[in-house]
């Protein structure tokens, strides 16, 4: 993971794209609609046929942005992640969806 990320920030960096992470954050929140938009096409009638390819890429998009962003502020996303996801979260109480029917 650490790999993949240095390799992004590279080429960002060689690209010229926007550091400023107030920046990153709005196109972050852009990607994520792009997101959105490709999943409805899964299920409207009134867009065009769903396409998995164009989805993978706004998925691509939106990681490469998260990824600038935890490097703006020296964070290690796989060590976030096992931190919060797998350590902090296991103390937690989790109900499922099935318990909200209950």
């Amino acid at each position: 993971m650490k790999e993949l990320i240095q390799r992004i920030v590279q080429k960002r960096e060689k690209r010229g794209f926007v550091n400023d992470p107030l920046k990153i954050q709005l196109m972050i929140t852009e990607e994520v609609g792009e997101i959105s938009r490709e999943l409805k096409k899964s299920w409207s009638m009134n867009y065009e046929d769903f396409d998995k390819d164009k989805l993978a890429e706004e998925i691509a998009d939106t990681f490469t942005l998260l990824a600038a962003l935890a490097n703006a502020f020296d964070i290690d996303i796989q060590e976030a992640v096992e931190s919060k996801f797998f350590g902090a979260d296991e103390k937690r109480k989790w109900k499922s969806e099935q318990d909200s029917f209950q």
